[in-house]
């Protein structure tokens, strides 16, 4: 049309109302938040509409198939998990259920999962679906899947007993499969730690609806961790060391029972020139968040020393050469450089408590994919690969959730990984119905740094109160706690190197009424 003829259009504003109104009727049940970065928290807002709207249903919405990319790949048993995991802990339970509905539909008779792509799938959704549960405890939803999921656990329970053999390091293993687009059939210890994970999630959910599977599931998984860690150990022992640039060296992390060396020096250039990536991305860092490794072992220190020193800085897709990589180490560290997101390197960080890489990582990665068009985000670097890449997208959800909200074991977090910016004076963190394997949680933290003060506001979760709740209060010029009050008394336990009030009893049990706002303030 000529632009002369716009005025022809009516009803503008009142479509523009419409739309809203549907959009915060859609994200009412979610988690909601307020940070003092407009940018950042409309790429939050901007994600959880992507993952649906990129979303196709089946039965009416009766199902939600969860599409990894808004152009591409549909839903793969594999990475469509990441959508459902980010979606799932910003408070998307619904969502989240029909998605992990469509899957539990797809169990062929064996017993397993698959679109056809691999059989991680069959692992990571175990996992998810178990982390759901302890999220939304649906346990009406999670008994009438019960038995469909029991009998895929039963599927992996089995496969594992096909390659028990006294003496030999892949014992316990499942048969050798495929990860990701290489065609290589191995031992991975990925792909086993992401079984392990699902047997551990999947018995856990099922043990809280009293489905006896869940008990076996969880010794199996026990087991499982085991044979993993020996036959680790083992193969790490067999390899050379790996150099640093300081000239110190560091043991090696294999991604394969069998690959006594790196793996891109065992298949060159295989994989279109990534077969390296699979120590980096899908390698034995994944050891860590799938809970088969502690985030704080010596051998985790390692393999972050090395990820930060040598591989996030070679060579990589893109728009990131190893010389230039290295030339400006801090803005182009922290992530890997084919998809980072499989990485889990921010994840990793925030279950070691590191706040300052944390941060980094998480910032340097959503920068390296994000498209400032639409605040979606890409596959691969230079605007390569699939389109509002959703998977992606899963991944920094989660992040977002763990800066702000994380558990860890029995305590619950709050404020983890804020930044110091974010509390310059009069500024604000707010956090409301944000979900936890405790109940829903919300607090919010307030500067008034020019009067030496920072102030929390907290409602507690209820429904089993963890053990103990921390919050972080990061002083904008970094100046250490010297005195702290809740609810007006003085309190003593906090740390002002960690920047920590630890509260101990949960606040809600201890007041004897649960959810009852506590507040905090500390003195700088």
């Amino acid at each position: 049309m000529k632009a002369a003829d716009a005025a022809l259009l009516r009803g503008a504003a009142g479509l523009e109302k419409d739309v809203e109104a549907y959009w915060r009727r859609v994200m009412a049940d979610a988690a909601q938040i307020e940070i003092p970065d407009p940018l950042l928290l409309n790429v939050i807002r901007a994600s959880q509409v992507h993952c649906l709207l990129a979303a196709r249903n089946q039965n009416d919405a009766a199902q939600v198939e969860a599409w990894i990319s808004a152009d591409r790949y549909g839903p793969l048993e594999s990475e469509a998990h990441a959508v459902i995991r980010g979606m799932d802990f910003l408070g998307h339970h619904e969502f989240a259920r029909r998605s992990l509905d469509f899957f539990v539909k797809k169990y062929n008779a064996a017993g397993f999962l698959t679109t056809g792509y691999t059989l991680m799938g069959t692992g990571w959704h175990l996992w998810t679906l178990g982390e759901h549960h302890d999220l939304a405890r649906d346990d009406e939803w999670m008994r009438t899947v019960a038995p469909e999921v029991a009998r895929v656990g039963r599927w992996v329970v089995q496969q594992r007993a096909k390659t028990v053999k006294e003496g030999r390091p892949e014992s316990g293993f499942m048969p050798p499969g495929v990860m990701a687009d290489w065609n290589a059939f191995a031992y991975y210890y990925a792909l086993n730690a992401y079984y392990q994970a699902g047997l551990a999630w999947s018995g856990r959910a099922l043990d809280a609806v009293g489905d006896p599977a869940g008990a076996e599931f969880r010794r199996e998984a026990d087991a499982y961790r085991e044979d993993i860690l020996k036959a680790w150990r083992g193969t790490r022992a067999r390899m050379p060391v790996l150099p640093l640039s300081n000239g110190a060296w560091v043991p090696a992390y294999p991604s394969q029972v069998h690959g006594f060396a790196p793996t891109g020096d065992l298949f060159p250039a295989e994989d279109g020139n990534r077969s390296w990536c699979y120590d980096v991305e899908i390698g034995a860092p994944q050891l860590i968040p799938a809970g088969v490794l502690p985030p704080a072992a010596p051998e985790a220190d390692d393999m972050m020393e090395h990820l930060e020193d040598v591989q996030f800085l070679s060579d990589g897709w893109f728009d990131y050469p190893g010389e230039a990589n290295r030339a400006d180490w801090f803005n182009r560290g922290g992530f890997s450089k084919v998809q980072p997101y499989y990485t889990r390197t921010t994840e990793i960080y925030g279950l070691r408590d590191e706040v300052r890489p944390f941060l980094r990582s998480y910032f340097n990665a959503l920068a390296s994919l994000v498209s400032l068009e639409n605040l979606s985000l890409w596959e691969h670097f230079h605007n390569a690969g699939g389109w509002n890449k959703t998977h992606e997208t899963g991944y920094f959800l989660h992040q977002t959730r763990m800066l702000l909200v994380t558990e860890r074991g029995d305590e619950l977090w709050l404020g983890a990984f804020v930044p110091q910016a974010w509390m310059a004076d009069g500024q604000s963190v707010s956090v409301r119905n944000a979900p936890t394997q405790f109940g829903p949680v919300s607090y919010e933290i307030r500067s008034a740094a020019a009067k030496g003060a920072l102030e929390a506001t907290v409602e507690p979760p209820s429904r089993n109160p963890p053990v103990a709740l921390s919050v972080r209060l990061r002083h904008p010029e970094g100046k250490p706690m010297r005195s702290v009050t809740v609810n007006g008394a003085p309190h003593r336990d906090f740390d002002p190197e960690k920047e920590i009030v630890r509260l101990k009893p949960a606040p809600s049990a201890a007041a004897g009424a649960p959810g009852k706002p506590v507040v905090i303030r500390a003195e700088y």
